[in-house]
């Protein structure tokens, strides 16, 4: 009778899911944001590593030799897409020699364990001609789509989708874990419209022409950036022409993406009366934003208190 027990006891356990995985997968993620999302929806499944820091400017991310190493030895990496890592992930991949996560000039990563984050995403912003003289340009479309709440469950989603391909035996953990983030996330998202209400139709300048997702999600209408090309220092000619522009048009809002110089957005502030609102790009950009959900909070609560009267 034990004997019959212990037999059925061992068939369960082997029947589970993951049971005979040994390790959690290693998964690395670009971005801060999108690695708490891979720790939500993997769970006890996965084990993360991160590339980008916050406070970085994600077209100029420092790379270290531990990347090589880490992506040399990952079962999968986890990325935004839409050419937005472009500027370190696709060096980092060839270097690496994983035949899982193989490099690629247009997608950035192919392979099995390449689970590009912007599969579905409702992209702005596509170039019809991409040229050196209009800056960076991004040929995809713009890829900073983290900037709007809304396509979190997408961003979700594909991680999900990506981690049972690779992982097949812990699927029904992914989809679990998946619905679980998911019901969190869905009752911010609707706070976070109803809150966004009061930026609709406010005019705004933003440092670098990556508020387009942000726009969408909160109807605030920017009207400039302070470069006068994408990756194009500003010269004092062109900030004239901006503050000409915030005057004529009445812009009492300067949005400054974290990592960009405070001096000059203070001076047109202080030109034009505006206020200035900090935001981050990526998770971590800003004081305890290390979760996808603290990341988009910081953002709305800044932009609000910086229209607040």
């Amino acid at each position: 009778m034990k004997t019959t027990l212990l037999a059925a006891s061992f068939a369960l356990v082997l029947g589970s899911p993951r049971a005979a995985a040994a390790k959690p997968l290693r998964v690395v993620a670009t971005t801060p944001e999108l690695a708490d999302i891979v720790r939500r929806v993997g769970g006890a499944n996965v084990s993360v590593d991160g590339l980008a820091r916050g406070p970085e400017d994600i077209h100029q991310v420092v790379m270290k030799p531990s990347f090589v190493t880490k992506l040399n030895k990952a079962d999968a990496v986890v990325y935004l897409g839409l050419t937005l890592e472009h500027s370190f992930l696709t060096g980092l991949l060839d270097v690496a020699r994983n035949p899982r996560l193989r490099q690629d000039n247009v997608r950035q990563c192919a392979g099995e364990g390449c689970i590009d984050c912007s599969e579905g995403v409702k992209v702005l912003e596509k170039p019809a001609s991409v040229s050196r003289a209009e800056g960076e340009i991004h040929p995809q479309g713009n890829p900073h789509y983290n900037l709007d709440p809304d396509e979190g469950p997408t961003v979700a989603r594909n991680v999900a989708a990506g981690l049972s391909r690779v992982d097949p035996a812990g699927a029904a953990d992914y989809d679990k874990n998946l619905k679980a983030f998911l019901a969190e996330l869905e009752p911010k998202l609707a706070e976070w419209r109803k809150r966004a209400a009061a930026l609709k139709g406010v005019k705004a300048v933003s440092y670098h022409q990556d508020t387009p997702y942000l726009a969408r999600f909160t109807g605030l209408q920017f009207v400039a950036t302070v470069e006068p090309k994408p990756g194009v220092p500003p010269t004092p000619t062109h900030l004239e022409r901006v503050v000409a522009l915030m005057k004529a048009q009445g812009v009492k809002l300067i949005v400054r993406e974290q990592h960009f110089d405070a001096k000059t957005t203070a001076w047109l502030a202080e030109q034009t009366g505006a206020k200035v609102a900090v935001i981050g790009v990526m998770g971590n950009a800003l004081p305890k934003t290390g979760t996808y959900l603290e990341f988009e909070e910081r953002n709305l609560a800044n932009l609000l208190e910086a229209v607040r009267p």
